[in-house]
């Protein structure tokens, strides 16, 4: 990995095409092509890779000359420039927060000379974006990145609200190229949020798979596609991640905390107590979810669970099996909700998905009665629903994995029916796909549904959290990128997982991260 640190900012010129000696040889068809045979495939699109000619680079190899794991979009970035470090190519501009006030733009910068372990690296460069008014050119507002840096994340203030702007990224004189995405087109305008009524209630950050203790990101199934790994020497980018959004938290001055699922791994003991550990540093209220990776495990398969104290929770296992459960122990029994208190009178309910052995959701009918008791305490208090699986057919029927990779169908429905009966329900989120994405409800929902919104994995790109701030009668809702060197540099190693396409499939439309929810 090269010696640059990305940098964190706060408060225009044509590029030209990739040059011959680049590391990236051009595609044989279009890149959005291959994008959506991806994203409506399914993983084994992926092996479409190598026929339509956007194949890993036959002759990188890791420095230790082994094969490299890394395979790479070829010719997936941008416009071409040079700096004192060489030439590089300007791309993935993405526009990552808008709010009332608030526009957070990022892109990145990758040499055209060389590979780090068989995939692109960054390169430092300057950075500038520039914002003004649609029907002002003369009201421009001008960031720098506040140092030489490869990840430009670059925000800026005072802006109007519910006011259209125009957006013009640079590095070293080009426009950055914008990131591989197949829900959304190229942008160069956008709408400010509506100005929040009434005085702020207060914050509350959501996130979901930091996948504590993993070392492999980006596999599907098996080994397949090929995983990014950390950079050597670096720390176990879980716990970089998690870390990332509790400061994210505590610069939002957040009172509440919440980890909508797949909090480890894969819930071995030592994971557990790194993540409570993580937890406990955040200065306010947390709460987690369960994910399929926070399940029981049978520690006659793998005795590393032998450490941990026995699972009691429904489903203990057939005769043979000898279930346990580090996550209950220490965060959450598993197939039963909880409810807090959230700032501005909202009510937070976090609800248990989990199968105890798929990756699959399932409610239990135990579950499901502790839900309706809770909601009918008081069904039109304003309430904010967390549970990791996604639970709408809309997601069952647009996500890689399937229907079965979701909430099952008939608890689905079921649920959405619960939410019906309690009209404060008004806001759902669900992560597990490590997308984002804002799902049409079912007719389950009732005349009035709640928003149904999929959001993005803390440990892959786009890397980062959900702020939610409370005004009254309305949330705000944004998310947030990742902060600190360290996040970022593993950020944009993640830009490379899934043979370059994660940011294809997981960054979503900027208006499903950035929204105001009525309540």
């Amino acid at each position: 990995m090269t010696s640059d640190h990305p940098h964190h900012g706060s408060s225009t010129s044509g590029g030209h095409p990739a040059t011959p000696g680049s590391p990236f040889p051009a595609p044989a068809v279009s890149r959005r092509r291959a994008l959506q045979l991806f994203a409506l495939g399914g993983a084994g699109a992926a092996g479409l890779l190598s026929a339509t000619g956007l194949s890993p680079l036959p002759s990188a190899r890791a420095q230790s000359l082994s094969p490299s794991p890394y395979p790479s979009l070829s010719g997936a970035v941008g416009s071409y420039g040079r700096s004192s470090d060489g030439g590089f190519i300007a791309g993935d501009l993405q526009v990552v927060t808008v709010t009332e006030s608030e526009l957070t733009v990022t892109w990145c910068t990758w040499s055209t000379e060389r590979l780090d372990d068989g995939r692109p690296t960054g390169t430092p460069t300057d950075g500038v974006l520039r914002v003004w008014p649609d029907d002002d050119p003369s009201g421009v507002r001008e960031v720098h990145s506040p140092g030489a840096t490869s990840f430009h994340v670059l925000t800026v203030t005072g802006l109007r609200p519910g006011t259209r702007y125009r957006f013009a990224a640079s590095s070293g004189g080009v426009t950055p190229a914008p990131v591989l995405n197949i829900y959304e087109g190229p942008l160069d305008t956008v709408t400010t949020l509506d100005a929040p009524v009434g005085p702020l209630g207060g914050t509350v950050v959501t996130t979901n798979d930091t996948h504590i203790g993993e070392d492999r990101d980006g596999i599907i199934f098996g080994d397949f596609p090929p995983p990014v790994t950390q950079a050597r020497g670096a720390r176990p980018y879980g716990e970089i991640m998690l870390e990332s959004v509790i400061a994210g938290a505590h610069a939002a001055g957040a009172s509440h905390l919440f980890v909508n699922g797949d909090l480890t791994a894969e819930a071995r003991p030592v994971e557990v107590e790194t993540a409570k550990r993580i937890l406990d540093t955040f200065n306010g209220r947390w709460r987690v979810t369960r994910g399929n990776h926070d399940r029981p495990h049978d520690a006659a398969v793998d005795p590393v669970y032998l450490a941990a104290p026995p699972y009691r929770g429904p489903d203990q296992g057939e005769a043979g099996t000898d279930y346990r459960d580090s996550f209950g122990a220490v965060f959450e029994p598993r197939q039963q909700a909880w409810v807090e208190d959230g700032p501005g009178g909202i009510r937070v309910l976090g609800i248990d998905s989990t199968h105890r052995d798929r990756s699959g959701g399932v409610i239990n009918g135990e579950q499901f009665t502790q839900i309706e008791e809770i909601l009918q305490e008081d069904p039109l208090r304003p309430t904010v629903v967390m549970l990791h699986h996604p639970m709408t057919r809309d997601a069952q029927w647009t996500n890689i994995g399937g229907p079965d990779f979701t909430l099952a169908d008939a608890d689905a429905q079921r649920l959405q029916a619960v939410f019906a009966a309690a009209p404060g329900v008004r806001l759902v989120l669900g992560g597990h796909t490590h997308r984002v994405r804002r799902n049409t409800a079912d007719p389950a929902s009732g005349r009035r549904p709640p928003v149904y919104l999929e959001t993005a994995s803390a440990k892959n790109w786009p890397t980062g959290a959900m702020h939610l701030r409370v005004y009254g009668d309305r949330l705000t809702v944004n998310f947030r990128h990742a902060v600190g060197p360290e996040a970022l540099a593993w950020a944009q190693r993640t830009r490379w997982s899934t043979f370059g396409l994660q940011s294809a499939y997981s960054l979503g439309r900027h208006t499903s991260r950035n929204l105001v929810v009525e309540l």
